[in-house]
């Protein structure tokens, strides 16, 4: 079996990261639970194509990085368990690592849209809250200059129906531990090789899933670290828990040197998505969302109005009307990757004209 890595990266040449005439942006993309980077990689590596086109932005260089969750290493012990808190910090502290690294290859520092699915959006309006405070504190920081929020999950997972099933499994006590153990028990004499096969048997996944859903499987302790994180997600994902300073993003003084005409969240939701529920996810969107007209999604909204000029400072919403799953990283990469490319391309433009 190949060896799953822990992190991707998609990038210029070498000779566009030292041209002078070219602004540098950083896409950082934090994954779901189960957090395997490798599930997103024919994702990002889309994505990457899509926007390193010569028609895309001309005077722009694409870095696109992601990096797996604390304790889905699929080749070193990772003792420690990690929950929603502890788990920020690990992005954040990954964030700032790659914006070092670019500036160490490049000598400039890359302008920064952070890119998030499932829990990976909630973990993204967290770093979005530091960055913020740090800013108001002071401190010297990086642009971020946008966020796309992907099928997230960001207040009352417990009341999705999945997240229903789950609050009830992981109540039990010590069923992380419990689960990890039968399945470890269970795996422990079927080689990764066999395993492989029986993974596409069953669940139809092509190849790039089934492989990281085999190593998954095999790792040290990514079960229990998926059950345990799972826990903390069903306790902490509740009310909503950002102010309009977080909602507004980039629109604040504080948080880039340029404000945005319009907000510079973008959120994706499911259609029918087993891990928001409808209820929730409808008033969120009538609270927090700026409507716009129908494009290549459904818009937000159930009529194609428009939102007052007033309310630009809102994240713009949309619902999917193509009916992608949650797990969209599975089989859907392309075309969640155009659509993101789209919004990628409307981020810089806001911020440039602004």
């Amino acid at each position: 079996m190949d060896v799953i890595r822990s992190e991707l990266y998609f990038g210029p040449s070498a000779r566009g990261n030292h041209s002078e005439d070219l602004q540098h942006y950083l896409i950082f993309h934090i994954p779901g639970n189960p957090g395997l980077i490798s599930y997103y990689n024919p994702f990002l590596s889309t994505l990457h194509a899509l926007l390193s086109s010569p028609s895309t932005i001309p005077s722009a260089n694409f870095h696109i990085y992601g990096h797996s969750l604390a304790g889905f290493e699929t080749t070193e012990q990772h003792h420690e368990l990690a929950g929603l808190e502890r788990q920020i910090d690990y992005v954040d502290d990954l964030l700032y690592e790659e914006v070092d690294e670019i500036w160490q290859r490049t000598q400039r520092t890359p302008k920064v849209i952070l890119m998030g699915h499932s829990v990976g959006a909630y973990i993204l309006l967290e770093i979005i809250r530091r960055h913020r405070r740090r800013i108001e504190a002071g401190e010297k920081d990086f642009d971020l200059i946008g966020g796309i929020l992907l099928f997230p999950t960001i207040t009352h997972i417990a009341r999705s129906p999945s997240g229903m099933v789950a609050s009830a499994l992981l109540a039990i006590p010590r069923s992380a531990h419990i689960a990890s153990a039968i399945v470890k028990s269970l795996m422990y004499l079927i080689p990764a090789s066999v395993l492989y096969y029986l993974v596409r048997a069953f669940t139809w996944f092509p190849e790039h899933a089934a492989r990281t859903t085999t190593a998954f499987i095999k790792s040290p302790i990514g079960i229990k670290e998926s059950l345990f994180l799972g826990k903390d997600e069903m306790d902490m994902i509740t009310n909503d828990k950002w102010g309009e300073e977080i909602w507004g993003a980039a629109t604040e003084p504080g948080t880039n040197s340029k404000d945005t005409i319009h907000s510079n969240l973008v959120f994706f939701w499911g259609q029918n998505d087993k891990w928001v529920a409808q209820k929730t996810r409808n008033e969120l969107i009538a609270a927090r969302g700026f409507r716009r007209s129908k494009a290549s999604a459904s818009a937000a909204s159930s009529t194609s109005d428009v939102s007052s000029p007033a309310d630009g400072w809102k994240p713009t919403m949309w619902v999917d009307d193509k009916k992608i799953p949650h797990g969209f990283c599975i089989k859907h990469s392309e075309v969640v990757a155009e659509q993101v490319s789209t919004w990628v391309e409307d981020i810089i433009s806001n911020h440039n004209e602004s």
